[in-house]
């Protein structure tokens, strides 16, 4: 199964309009989601950003952000990119 890297997490989610908060070992990205209209809070660690989320916490911040699966997220994600 393909995953996703914390960078493109934060790709995602500043492109939804979640607000960016420094914290004392990374940043937070918090606010209401678009998607789903439910409050999302994703903390990212600076030494984290081009490290794989592991399956389980990805599938979970993405249903947090209202993505339906993955591929979704792909297709927001490509995008964005593009």
């Amino acid at each position: 199964m393909p995953t996703s890297t914390f960078r493109e997490l934060d790709t995602v989610c500043k492109a939804l309009g979640l607000t960016f908060k420094k914290t004392k070992k990374g940043h937070m990205r918090k606010g209401f989601s678009p998607l789903n209209n439910q409050f999302v809070r994703i903390v990212i660690h600076d030494k984290a950003a081009g490290r794989d989320i592991p399956d389980g916490t990805l599938h979970g911040y993405l249903k947090d952000l209202g993505f339906g699966n993955v591929d979704a997220y792909r297709d927001f994600l490509r995008k964005q990119n593009t």
